[in-house]
């Protein structure tokens, strides 16, 4: 009989100790790479804990990120918005998830991917969804006084702190951006509601 290599269990043990290790209301950061062989820098918002138990879910995490080619940062069009979650159960195949923000209900496709035994000595299965989410999308998300993340008949409110997180990554976007980006400059208005 073989066994698996030492690599893979550390491997292993540290996807299980990500998500298990994150807290709510964790302070924000954000982590920037740059791959040579693509040319291509990629922004990541830290995960985020957005809740823990409620119903069948363990925890739920938001990570959204941007790429852009080069190193000269660039307004993005589209955000990766990624979902962590941890079920207590087995995962549907056919899950309907929305964003309701102040009320609006907003659909975007994804690809999700099973994560195999997030929590160790539990036979829970974890998931990521990364939805394809238009930047106007997340400004709205940004300027928003009140967001849900809906997984069928769950609800789960995101907290001001997170939101604050995500707003705080919506004005690094702009940061990181030319100034005279017309996109920028009429959308950032909406970052700054109260």
């Amino acid at each position: 009989m073989r066994h698996p290599s030492i690599a893979l269990l550390v491997i292993a043990a540290s996807i299980a100790a990500a998500f298990a290790q994150q807290t709510p209301n964790a302070a924000s950061g954000f982590e920037t790479t740059y791959d040579k062989v693509k040319n291509l820098t990629t922004v990541r918002l830290h995960p985020i804990k957005i809740s823990g138990e409620k119903d069948k879910y363990y925890s739920l995490h938001i990570s959204p990120s941007f790429s852009h080619p080069g190193q000269t940062p660039a307004a993005p069009s589209i955000i990766d918005f990624e979902l962590q979650t941890v079920v207590k159960g087995r995962l549907r195949t056919d899950l309907y998830v929305v964003f309701v923000i102040d009320g609006e209900t907003v659909f975007l496709s994804s690809n999700r991917w099973a994560v195999k035994r997030p929590i160790p000595g539990r036979v829970w299965m974890g998931e990521r969804l990364v939805f394809r989410m238009p930047y106007e999308t997340l400004l709205k998300i940004a300027g928003a006084k009140k967001l849900e993340i809906k997984m069928d008949a769950v609800r789960f409110e995101v907290g001001e702190k997170e939101l604050q997180a995500i707003r705080d990554f919506a004005e690094k976007i702009e940061n990181l951006t030319p100034a005279n980006s017309p996109q920028i400059t009429q959308n950032t208005q909406i970052l700054r509601t109260p």
